[in-house]
């Protein structure tokens, strides 16, 4: 068997991690720019020299086989080891470079690290350009495994992403209420539970951190507005009597552009991490390096 194994050439280890990703001929071969053909060439010689189906047709598509699940592990481990020493001495050419970067983003980078990120970026590599899409409601491994995205900031609390992922401290956060009106202070649990709140995200982690506060003493807040994003805040609150609770650099930043009044909540277990996350199958790739790098240097 040792013999056998050993005949299986990179190509064909890409071809079993792409279709154990894709668990599809088609989307296979699109992902590794290759024919269908080619990859199921690729596959019937995986199968002859693994004496082993692998992947069988199915109503969700093509399932891996006992055997197939078995080596997916190792296999993967393989490529990315394999990634890691190929790319080890390869430099990343900012400057000349047209790559496109996608993220997956909170608000919190958009306002708050966005705009200190992309005069540098501009400066240094003209051509680089980022595709940033909103967090959702995913732990990521799978979308940074297949490289669907190249990164994600995100929140260590309350926890999402995958233990499988390497993270990488930005900055610690606090939360703050905002308000068109002026509030008695300092803020209490029973001030904050009176109040009625505009829910700005459909599982925004800063809600989730109050929301969990509040519960652990018995209180539950009164929301009178959910919306997708910070956008219409600003107006409403100006309008109303409504609050919300936001980063505080968020809520610092609102009130100062729309006269508006920030209130820190003085809670120790009010405060978020905000981290940059990939995939250990990419932690070595020169690129991912550079951009990691360079949204480190303006957390601050």
């Amino acid at each position: 068997m040792a013999n056998i194994d050993m005949q299986l050439d990179l190509n064909l280890l890409k071809v079993f991690d792409a279709l154990m990703q894709c668990r599809s001929v088609s989307q296979a071969a699109k992902k590794l720019h290759l024919s269908q053909s080619t990859v199921s060439h690729a596959l019937a010689r995986c199968r002859s020299q693994l004496n082993d189906p692998l992947f069988v047709a199915g109503p969700s598509g093509m399932a891996p086989t006992p055997r197939a699940a078995a080596l997916a592990p190792a296999f993967a481990e393989a490529l990315a080891t394999i990634e890691a020493a190929i790319n080890e001495n390869r430099a990343f050419d900012a400057a000349s470079s047209q790559r496109r970067f996608t993220l997956a983003v909170g608000s919190y980078f958009d306002m708050v690290l966005l705009p200190k990120l992309m005069p540098r970026l501009l400066a240094q590599s003209p051509g680089v350009s980022l595709r940033l899409r909103v967090l959702g409601d995913s732990d990521y491994q799978r979308e940074l495994e297949q490289g669907e995205l190249d990164l994600v900031i995100g929140f260590t609390e309350p926890a999402q992403l995958s233990s499988a992922l390497q993270q990488q401290r930005l900055v610690t956060e606090s939360v703050s209420l905002l308000s068109g009106q002026v509030l008695a202070t300092p803020l209490t649990a029973k001030q904050l539970a009176a109040l009625e709140y505009i829910y700005p995200s459909d599982w925004g982690h800063s809600q989730l951190l109050l929301d969990n506060w509040l519960k652990a003493q018995g209180i539950e807040r009164r929301v009178r507005l959910q919306v997708p994003d910070f956008q219409a805040l600003p107006g409403v609150l100006a309008a109303t009597a409504l609050c919300v609770a936001l980063p505080t650099a968020v809520a610092e930043l609102y009130a100062r552009q729309h006269g508006l009044f920030c209130y820190p909540i003085a809670q120790q277990s009010l405060q978020f991490t905000l981290v940059q996350a990939w995939h250990p199958r990419f932690a070595q790739e020169p690129g991912l390096c550079w951009l990691r790098a360079q949204i480190l240097a303006v957390k601050g």
